[in-house]
């Protein structure tokens, strides 16, 4: 059974790192220059942004963020294979950082994608002998 975790709460960083990041289905991608990402997620109904509102206001149906190179590139590995401690260990190793370093960068933006509904952090599995 899956629970729902508030994304401010802190996890034990075994468990973070162990845990894999997916991307919400339903954000699509565009790309604006060489390295720029915009990411567009749908929002959410609300009673004001139907009729009469959308009538008289122009309401937008999606939330735009753009992402950096940087920003792209935790994005794209957000595949659903690997796990948050995966994504570190290339993020540094691409940036010449160390672990911990690239960790803290890496999670806090983790974080901000999953306030903004673009990522879900999904657990690792518990291995059998563990249940």
């Amino acid at each position: 059974m899956s629970k729902n975790v508030n994304p401010d709460t802190p996890l034990p960083l075994e468990e973070m790192l162990r845990a894999v990041p997916l991307r919400n289905q339903a954000v699509r991608s565009d790309t604006r220059g060489e390295h720029e990402l915009i990411l567009r997620v749908p929002r959410r109904e609300r009673w004001f942004t139907g009729p009469p509102f959308c009538w008289l206001f122009t309401v937008r149906r999606e939330h735009g963020f753009g992402l950096d190179l940087l920003g792209r590139e935790v994005w794209e590995a957000c595949d659903g294979h690997r796990s948050v401690e995966s994504i570190v260990d290339a993020f540094a190793a691409r940036h010449g950082l160390g672990f911990h370093e690239a960790r803290v960068g890496v999670t806090e933006f983790l974080k901000l994608l999953t306030r903004r509904g673009l990522v879900v952090v999904a657990g690792a599995p518990v291995p059998k002998g563990d249940a």
